[in-house]
């Protein structure tokens, strides 16, 4: 178990050089420097907390924030505390949930070889540490400004090593192993969820796995490149308060004989192919993409509220395009109106920037996105799937 304060505070990410080989521009004033690493907190507890007060601390810089008053953390929700947002930048958005500040400091405070992050809770005088690198846990009692008779919760927590551009993060919002990806300051509901095997030139892959530069198999044209990839998680508490954020869950052969390959999980916007003659007779084509929620009157597909926690996942390509997710057709995604809304800041600035488009001209709809194949949603793909069922026809998906 995470090590936590006030019944629920934990360290949840830590992003430790922003500029390498990788770069990642936190506050998106165009440039990715020392001042957009960042520490971010999660409320692991079912209920809001209050975190007014709390301090960050740094054996070099000592004690570089504390939480405003009236700073209240909803369950399920994260705090991030940029070092510094630069000149042109701003500070991310995330959830509804999600709070951002800015440390407002002119120089870095984590120290890139190795470091201690400290979490202390004057009030009931305890601290909570995180560690990365190989650094030892420091004793932070001996910081100069530091309570001498803080108390440490848990035994401290080790993030691993990071990787340049990347941030140490738990793998999944409050699990107990780490690892290091891509930043995530701020969250939203997007596309495959974990456990997808995505087929690729050489065999399936799971999607846990995919990386920048893969290739996917594609319908259409063949191996395609990764062009950018993004990631969030929701815990079960969130789900169950909010069930848009629930997964489509289609069960292993609920759409045909060996359709799914095994059980699989999609956001429930993300969609699917169905082809063959109904599709002909009610559309004029032979395959339409459909919303993964239309399939919840098929037998085996039901909404789902995980155990734990879901994550989603954002895989796009050059093009829109059709690749096999578990042995069904479905689509990559698709920068329409939709998903357009459900991305981040942060992520738009990195797709525009691939691109070569401004975010206005990404958003506004000056970018033309051309579907892989017609799109059909609403009741019409709801009277599709009705009629499958009624003449026993497999969604040949």
């Amino acid at each position: 178990m995470a090590d936590m304060l006030l019944g629920g505070i934990i360290i949840n990410e830590i992003f430790v050089d922003p500029n390498g080989a990788l770069n990642f521009d936190t506050d998106g004033n165009g440039t990715a420097s020392a001042l957009d690493e960042y520490v971010e907190l999660y409320n692991t507890s079912g209920s809001a907390i209050d975190i007014s007060g709390l301090e960050l601390w740094d054996s070099g810089s000592g004690q570089w924030f504390t939480f405003p008053a009236g700073s209240v953390l909803e369950s399920g929700g994260r705090a991030m505390v940029l070092t510094g947002v630069q000149l042109g930048g701003s500070l991310p958005t995330g959830g509804p949930d999600d709070l951002f500040f800015d440390a407002g400091r002119g120089t870095a405070v984590i120290n890139n070889g190795g470091d201690n992050v400290t979490l202390y809770d004057p009030n009931n005088d305890e601290f909570i540490q995180a560690t990365f690198n190989g650094d030892p846990l420091d004793d932070p009692t001996t910081y100069s400004g530091f309570s001498g008779t803080a108390t440490q919760v848990g035994a401290g927590e080790d993030f691993g090593n990071d990787t340049d551009g990347e941030s140490l993060q738990r793998d999944g919002d409050g699990q107990d192993t780490f690892i290091s990806g891509t930043p995530t300051p701020g969250t939203t509901n997007v596309c495959f969820a974990d456990g997808t095997r995505l087929a690729t030139p050489n065999g399936e892959i799971s999607i846990e796995d995919l990386k920048i530069g893969d290739l996917v198999h594609t319908a259409d044209d063949g191996p395609q490149p990764v062009r950018w990839l993004y990631s969030c998680t929701w815990q079960r508490e969130d789900v169950s308060q909010s069930l848009n954020l629930s997964a489509v869950l289609i069960r292993a052969d609920a759409l045909g004989v060996g359709l799914p390959s095994c059980d699989l999980r999609l956001s429930q916007q993300h969609r699917v192919l169905v082809q063959g003659a109904i599709a002909q007779r009610m559309f004029g084509e032979d395959e339409v993409l459909i919303p993964a929620k239309a399939l919840l009157s098929v037998a085996g597909v039901s909404l789902e509220v995980p155990e734990v926690s879901v994550t989603y996942y954002h895989v796009m390509l050059d093009d829109h395009h059709i690749v096999t997710a578990n042995a069904v057709a479905a689509e990559s995604l698709f920068l329409g109106e939709q998903a357009l809304a459900s991305i981040p800041e942060q992520g738009l600035k990195e797709i525009s920037l691939l691109l070569d488009v401004s975010i206005d001209d990404l958003t506004d709809g000056s970018v033309e996105a051309l579907p892989a194949r017609a799109l059909v949603g609403g009741r019409r793909a709801s009277r599709l799937v009705a009629r499958h069922l009624r003449n026993n026809r497999p969604l040949a998906i």
